[in-house]
C-alpha cells in the first residue's frame, strides 16, 4: 500500500483497509460489500480506487490515485497470466477503459481489468477487458451492482487458457529484452540530446530496447524526484503506454530519489552509472575483471543504501553478524563495508603481481604501448589486426572489458608489448576509476599511448576530450600517437598533420602507423640514453 496516496478521511481509510488481505468467495469477481464501499468513497473523494484481487478471492491491495492515474504495482510473470484481476473506479465519468488501462492490462498480464463508473447514486456501469492475442476482448456491464452475475469469472478462465495455448504468438513474449523509457535532465551546458543517444546505445548493449525518450531542462534537480513532478507523471504515462518495465536516467540518482521514483512509477529505476556497471558485470571474463566489477558495484551501492527499499537479505550475513539493537540498515552497511575491504585486499594482491610483471618487463627493456580511447572506437579490432590476438571485437559499447597484452614485432629491430585497455565514456562512474585502478595503471606506466578515435562519429572531438581528461586524472603522461580509425566509413575528411588515419577493419594506413610507433620508440630510446649520460 502506498501511504503517500492515503490523504483521505480517517473513517474512509479504515473502511478500505479492513478489506485488505481478506479472502472472499473465489467464484465472485468482487465481494458486493467491497464493491459498494469503493463506489461510495470514490465518489465522495473524487479519486480512483484500485482493488487487486487474486484467484483465491483474496484482496491483495487497495490503492488510490488522482483521476485516471492510480498507481498499479508491476506484477512479474513469465508464460502465464498473473492471476490478478484489477477493478477500479472512474468517478463522475464513463466506464470506458482508457488506453492507459489497456496498457496496464497487457504490461502486467492481468486476468482482466474492470472500470466502474460511479456517481452520487453509487456504482453505475462497467467495462471489462481480457487479453486476447495481441489485443483484448471487451464486454459491457449495464448495472455494475450485479457484476458477479455476468459470467466474468468463467470468461477469465477461458481467456487464461487461450493465453497458455498461444503464448508464443504474443509479441510482448517474443521480445526477450527489457523495454525502457530513457530520461535526462539538462543541467547547465550539457548536450542532453547526444548524451541520451549514447545512453540508448548503452541500453542496446545491455539488450534493453528503448521505447521512449524524455528530458527536461532545469536550473537544479528537484528535491524529491530529481526531475519535475509534472514530468514524472508524463514518464508514468509513457511507461504504461509503451509497456515499459524499466526507466533509465542519464543523470546519477541518489538512493532516496531512486526509491521515490520507483514508488511513483511502479517499475524499476536505474541511472547511467548502474547501467554501465551492469554492462561491465556481463562482460568481465577474468577473475581480476570480475573482482573489479564487484568492487565497483559495492562502492556504488553503499552511499545509496539508506534510500533503497527492501535491502534485507541482499548482501548476505550470518550468525554472529548482528549486534544487539542493530538496525537492518546498519547491518547491510557493515556487510557491504566488509565486502569492500575484502575485494580491495584481493585486488591489492593483483596489483602487486602486476607490479612484479611490470618490473620484469623493465628489466628486459621491453617497450609497452597501450591502446586507449573512447569505447567502440576500434581498439580491440586494431589489436587483433596487429597481433592476431583474436580478442572479441564488435560494433557496440564496451565489447571488451578485460585488459589484453600481446607481444608484437613491428619489424626485426623493434619488439613491443601491446596492451588493449577498457574504453572510456562520458560520465564514467567514479566507482569505475577506483575499482579499475590496477588495470588503468597499465596506461599510466606505458611508454607510448595509441589514442584511437572514431573518425565517423560526429561527436568525436568531445570524445577525445573525455579520454584526455581521464588520462590526466589517472596521471598518464606518456607521449600520445593520435589515430583516427574507421576512415572506411567516411567519404571526405580533412587530415591533421600530427595524426595517423587508418581502417583497422580493412588494414588501410597500418604501415604508416607502424612507422609512427617506430619513430616514437626511437625517440624514447634516444631520450633515455641521453638522460643516462
Amino acid at each position: 500500500m502506498l501511504q503517500k496516496n492515503w490523504e483521505i478521511k480517517k473513517e474512509y481509510k479504515l473502511e478500505l483497509e479492513k478489506y485488505i488481505s481478506q479472502i472472499f468467495d473465489k467464484d465472485k469477481v468482487i465481494e458486493e460489500s467491497l464493491l459498494m464501499t469503493i463506489g461510495k468513497i470514490s465518489y465522495a473523494i473524487d479519486k480512483e480506487i484500485v482493488v487487486l484481487i487474486n484467484r483465491k478471492g483474496q484482496v491483495v491491495d487497495i490503492e488510490l490515485g488522482d483521476d485516471h492515474s492510480a498507481i498499479v504495482p508491476a506484477i512479474e510473470t513469465k508464460d502465464r497470466l498473473s492471476g490478478i484481476r484489477l477493478i477500479h473506479t472512474h468517478p463522475n465519468t464513463s466506464c470506458t477503459l482508457s488506453s492507459l488501462d489497456l496498457s496496464c492490462l497487457h504490461r502486467n498480464l492481468l486476468d482482466c481489468i474492470i472500470a466502474i463508473s460511479v456517481d452520487k447514486l453509487g456504482v453505475n456501469q462497467a467495462e471489462v477487458a481480457f487479453i486476447h492475442g495481441e489485443g483484448e476482448e471487451r464486454m459491457k456491464v449495464d448495472d455494475a451492482r450485479f457484476l458477479n452475475k455476468y459470467g466474468i469469472m468463467e470468461k477469465l478462465y477461458y481467456y487464461d487458457q487461450l493465453y497458455k495455448d498461444s503464448v508464443d504468438r504474443f509479441t510482448y513474449q517474443e521480445e526477450a529484452e527489457s523495454r525502457a523509457v530513457l530520461v535526462g535532465v539538462e543541467l547547465g551546458k550539457d548536450d542532453i540530446v547526444k548524451s541520451l543517444e549514447e545512453l540508448k546505445s548503452l541500453a542496446e548493449t545491455n539488450h534493453i530496447k528503448t521505447v521512449d525518450i524524455l528530458w527536461q531542462k532545469r536550473a537544479k534537480p528537484d528535491a524529491k524526484y530529481f526531475i519535475g513532478e509534472g514530468k514524472v507523471e508524463e514518464i508514468k504515462q509513457s511507461v504504461q503506454n509503451h509497456r515499459a518495465d524499466i526507466v533509465i536516467f542519464d543523470n546519477e540518482l541518489s538512493g532516496s530519489k531512486q526509491n521515490a521514483l520507483e514508488t511513483y512509477l511502479g517499475v524499476k529505476v536505474i541511472d547511467r552509472s548502474r547501467l554501465i556497471l551492469d554492462i561491465f558485470a556481463g562482460r568481465a571474463r577474468t577473475s581480476e575483471g570480475k573482482l573489479q566489477v564487484e568492487l565497483a558495484q559495492l562502492k556504488y551501492t553503499l552511499p545509496r543504501l539508506s534510500g533503497i527499499v527492501g535491502t534485507s537479505g541482499r548482501f548476505g550475513g550470518g550468525v554472529g553478524m548482528r549486534g544487539p539493537g542493530e538496525t537492518k540498515l546498519e547491518l547491510d552497511r557493515r556487510v557491504i563495508e566488509k565486502n569492500i575491504q575484502k575485494k580491495t585486499l584481493e585486488l591489492a594482491k593483483v596489483k602487486k603481481q602486476r607490479e612484479l610483471t611490470r618490473s620484469q618487463r623493465q628489466k628486459n627493456q621491453k617497450i609497452t604501448v597501450a591502446i586507449v580511447g573512447y569505447t567502440n572506437s576500434g581498439k580491440s579490432t586494431l589489436l587483433n589486426l596487429l597481433t592476431k590476438a583474436n580478442v572479441y571485437a564488435k560494433d557496440e559499447l564496451f565489447a571488451t572489458l578485460d585488459t589484453t597484452t600481446r607481444q608484437f614485432y613491428i619489424d626485426k629491430d623493434h619488439e613491443i608489448l601491446l596492451v588493449d585497455t577498457v574504453g572510456f565514456i562520458h560520465k564514467l562512474p567514479h566507482e569505475f576509476i577506483d575499482a579499475f585502478s590496477s588495470t588503468l595503471e597499465e596506461t599510466v606506466y606505458a611508454d607510448v599511448l595509441l589514442h584511437v578515435m572514431d573518425l565517423s562519429n560526429p561527436d568525436q572531438q568531445k570524445q577525445e576530450e573525455v579520454v584526455l581528461n581521464v588520462l590526466h586524472s589517472i596521471g598518464a603522461k606518456a607521449p600520445i600517437i593520435r589515430i583516427f580509425n574507421k576512415i572506411d566509413k567516411v567519404k571526405e575528411y580533412e587530415k591533421q598533420k600530427d595524426a595517423i588515419y587508418i581502417s583497422a577493419k580493412n588494414g588501410t594506413g597500418i604501415d604508416q602507423l607502424k612507422e609512427k610507433i617506430v619513430t616514437s620508440i626511437d625517440a624514447l630510446h634516444f631520450y633515455q640514453n641521453t638522460s643516462k649520460k
